[in-house]
């Protein structure tokens, strides 16, 4: 099997897993995608194989053209990557609740005297209501890491580890490097929980996510899904959990006193 083939058969059987999230109502999609429009939040677009991405608004939906409109980037070059991909991944998460979504055929249109993108409506929408696992933020100044040793090709990376839970973690991405394109599998992975050991893993890219830091920097974040973790593992991933919210609990009591 290519590699191109492999890594198609794993998105279509990370699709397969979240068919109950997934609406092809062409009804509930509009009413979901005119609450993004109204909501106003900010939409990571991914393109070019994900190796691309910018952040957008989504600007309108027209019911009788099916189409959606989106505001472009100040980045010409980011501009230029959208139009030429295949296709774009969409991801927000308003009120908790992410969004995902797949567009294809994007053009630059003028939109209300503004210069932004269009593309027909999408066929089906993923919103996932809810998290299935309790999740943490790592503390500041704490930083705990995961290496990911076949990472493009055998090349090992460290990244930091934004937060955790029993399902999966969230990596930090401090820079726009390759990789990470949602549905792949990373088998060699070790996350170093400092006293509580290191821990082997099995990655599997779910989503990404561009936010501002509290300075203004630019952040992106890759969320992924433990795969098939040991349970002598999950027993020190809870404990570590556990820790940290026994912590987080005295600090927000001392504050209080």
């Amino acid at each position: 099997m290519t590699e191109s083939v492999h890594k198609h058969a794993i998105e279509d059987a990370g699709k397969e897993e979240l068919t109950r999230f997934t609406t092809t109502s062409a009804s509930d999609i509009f009413h979901h995608l005119r609450m993004l429009v109204n909501h106003g939040d900010p939409v990571t677009i991914f393109s070019n194989h994900g190796r691309s991405f910018m952040v957008s608004r989504l600007l309108g939906v027209d019911h009788k053209s099916c189409c959606l409109y989106f505001s472009q980037s100040g980045n010409s070059e980011a501009n230029r990557q959208l139009l030429n991909s295949e296709r774009t991944v969409f991801t927000c998460s308003p009120g908790g609740v992410k969004t995902q979504f797949l567009l294809t055929d994007v053009t630059a249109v003028d939109y209300d005297g503004q210069m932004a993108f269009m593309a027909p409506l999408p066929n089906e929408v993923t919103k996932l209501q809810r998290r299935e696992y309790f999740r943490i933020q790592m503390p500041a100044g704490i930083p705990v890491t995961c290496t990911l040793y076949d990472y493009q090709g055998g090349a090992a990376i460290t990244l930091q580890v934004y937060d955790i839970s029993l399902g999966g973690l969230s990596l930090v991405l401090n820079a726009r490097i390759p990789g990470f394109e949602i549905g792949t599998i990373y088998n060699r992975c070790e996350l170093d929980l400092r006293e509580y050991g290191i821990i082997p893993l099995v990655l599997k890219i779910r989503n990404q996510l561009v936010t501002r830091t509290t300075s203004g920097a630019e952040q992106r974040r890759v969320g992924t899904e433990f795969i098939e973790l040991e349970s002598r593992a999950q027993t020190l991933v809870q404990r570590y959990i556990a820790q940290l919210e026994r912590e987080r609990r005295a600090m927000a009591s001392s504050r209080d006193d």
